[in-house]
């Protein structure tokens, strides 16, 4: 890693909103922190207050279908639903629509990246993925992702406990830690769309 380059980081939670973001959006206010959440579309219908709290904390909205499929496994017309109704949805809350979008499971293929294109949005991978989804110990979430940071680093984690993932007990632990230490060593926090500014361009990632 070159110590002279700025080194940068862009912290994404996916799969909410839920009642631990709440708590997320609290931590990321003590530290000063911008972040990107990538939304699903029931999610957000049922919290509409926590989408509005993430849009007023200025934090970046991002769309994660409606119902949290295997876009692989959509016709073209089943994913544009998904992506459409998500977008319509945030639209009605916040008053204007996502243009990025991450696939759940980071499943996705050449098919449904072209589908993504083709509604003008902006497919958006990671890679460093914090694990937070499989770990239980707050700890080893900040460890893991600690020993696998790079100079321009896109971090997954989870503020959903809808699908598939359980309880968020740990990710809110161990945030807090993980932005210390970011802090601590000259990283700069950004959302994703600065990201693509001042790192690179990410589609086909990882």
């Amino acid at each position: 890693m070159n110590q002279n380059s700025p080194k940068y980081v862009a912290l994404t939670f996916d799969d909410g909103p839920s009642a631990y973001t709440a708590a997320i959006l609290k931590i990321l206010k003590r530290y000063n922190v911008r972040a990107t959440f990538f939304v699903v579309g029931a999610e957000a219908e049922k919290f509409p207050k926590l989408i509005r709290r993430i849009h007023r904390a200025k934090h970046v909205i991002g769309n994660h279908t409606w119902s949290h499929p295997d876009i692989t496994t959509l016709s073209k017309r089943e994913l544009w639903k998904e992506i459409t109704s998500t977008n319509i949805q945030i639209e009605k809350i916040i008053g204007y629509s996502p243009k990025l979008f991450r696939a759940p499971y980071s499943s996705i293929n050449d098919t449904a990246l072209a589908a993504i294109k083709e509604l003008g949005m902006t497919s958006v991978l990671w890679n460093v993925d914090s694990q937070d989804w499989r770990e239980e110990d707050p700890l080893a979430i900040c460890k893991y992702t600690i020993k696998n940071l790079q100079e321009k680093n896109l971090i997954v984690m989870h503020d959903g406990d809808r699908y598939g993932s359980g309880a968020r007990d740990q990710i809110v632990a161990s945030l807090p830690k993980l932005i210390k230490y970011l802090i601590k060593n000259d990283y700069q926090f950004v959302t994703v769309p600065e990201f693509h500014r001042v790192a690179y361009k990410i589609e086909g990632w990882p």
